[in-house]
């Protein structure tokens, strides 16, 4: 029995998973640290670009997307389209609020001081 196209489960090595696994592990940890840096707009920039080579990591090699297309291909970009919907009507449901963000005044504690009766 085979697991994906050139992959056998007796004559799979473990150090490929393992390097990619450390290599997203790294990714996650310069993607905090970016997160903390202060690079203005960039950072949602730079950690877009850490997320998409997180996500081809895990496509190729742990889903096995490697080879030629065939039906989980068809299904991996149809859902990746699906994501991108979902996405997109959370984006324009949050464009479309009115007073989010609020923009009374606060105080340090993050609450509206009460109103004081004359």
């Amino acid at each position: 029995m085979t697991f994906g196209p050139d992959i056998h489960p007796k004559t799979a090595r473990a150090l490929p998973f393992v390097i990619a696994w450390l290599v997203m592990l790294a990714l996650a940890g310069v993607s905090l640290w970016t997160a903390f840096l202060g690079m203005g707009i960039w950072a949602p920039i730079v950690q877009f670009v850490i997320a998409a080579i997180q996500t081809a990591i895990l496509f190729i090699l742990f889903m096995r997307l490697k080879g030629s297309p065939s039906l989980k291909w068809i299904f991996a970009v149809s859902g990746f389209f699906w994501l991108l919907f979902l996405f997109g009507l959370s984006a324009t449901d949050y464009s479309n609020r009115r007073g989010w963000p609020s923009t009374y005044m606060t105080n340090e504690l993050g609450f509206r001081p009460p109103r004081s009766e004359p």
